[in-house]
């Protein structure tokens, strides 16, 4: 299972039989490891469980994981990429909760930091299963077209995390800041300000603010930041507006405090970051 740890292009997917335990690691890719048969005490974030036949892990970008004990006869699938492989708009996503939040946006899913929480599930359904073998299949056969039938399947199995996601959560409540997320979703360019927010709830802004990051992992205007560096990578990337417009939708009155957050939230200049996605899309393809 070591042989995994380092993935020479943007995918892989393997299925393999676990003999021995896997070390603690972590890695530069989104990994989904799903259990075909038998069973392993897994450990992602030193929080220890049992995965047996149909439970899979989302294990994001440099999160620490091992398999600790591994039972008779264990087989799993290793699906392993990097965000942009699915949508140049996702170079910047280092999670599976980055990637829902940003691909899934007006798809209604809106649910802001349930992943950070629950990051195990069961296949009920055993739809999960049947797209990662005929992810397999594709990738083995390699016949004309399949890395983009691979990249259209990485697509549906986002979808299907998210209906999951949606109907744990109905299982264990509303979150107390979820009005705000559906907002900020709905409308990411518009004026958000915490006060108001604290207004409306007749709550001080400095209870709503813990509450708030409690819930999300990280402040207000970082998750406001957040969302719409996501919405503006999405722009970059599909549509030919100037830097301006887009500055402009995203919420931004001048375009240098555009690029200013831009530059913080992803690491490059928006030109420099849309010049990137562009050349990865071309080598991919």
């Amino acid at each position: 299972m070591s042989d995994l740890l380092k993935m020479p292009s943007d995918f892989c997917i393997q299925l393999v039989d676990v003999v021995d335990p896997c070390p603690s690691h972590q890695h530069d890719y989104l990994e989904l490891a799903y259990i075909c048969q038998g069973w392993t005490q897994h450990t992602l974030n030193g929080k220890s469980q049992k995965l047996s036949a149909g439970d899979f892990v989302l294990v994001d970008d440099k999160e620490v994981h091992s398999y600790d004990v591994v039972g008779q006869h264990l087989k799993a699938v290793n699906c392993m990429f990097r965000p942009a492989m699915i949508d140049g708009a996702l170079g910047h996503c280092r999670s599976f909760q980055e990637v829902l939040d940003s691909y899934t946006l007006g798809m209604g899913y809106t649910r802001g930091s349930f992943l950070r929480k629950q990051k195990i599930f069961h296949d009920d359904t055993g739809e999960i299963r049947q797209i990662l073998d005929r992810m397999l299949l594709e990738s083995q056969t390699q016949a004309a077209g399949y890395f983009p039938m691979i990249r259209a399947m990485l697509t549906e199995l986002i979808i299907l995390v998210v209906r999951m996601v949606k109907q744990q959560e109905s299982t264990v409540g509303q979150f107390s800041v979820q009005w705000m997320i559906d907002e900020i979703h709905r409308n990411p360019g518009k004026v958000h300000r915490l006060i108001q927010y604290a207004e409306q709830f007749a709550m001080r802004p400095e209870t709503l603010s813990r509450l708030f990051a409690k819930e999300m992992g990280m402040g207000f205007q970082q998750y406001l930041r957040r969302v719409r560096m996501q919405m503006a990578c999405r722009l970059l990337v599909e549509s030919r507006s100037p830097i301006t417009k887009i500055a402009e939708e995203c919420g931004y009155e001048d375009v240098k405090s555009f690029r200013a957050a831009f530059q913080k939230e992803t690491g490059l200049p928006p030109f420099q970051w849309k010049q990137q996605c562009a050349s990865s899309f071309h080598r991919v393809f």
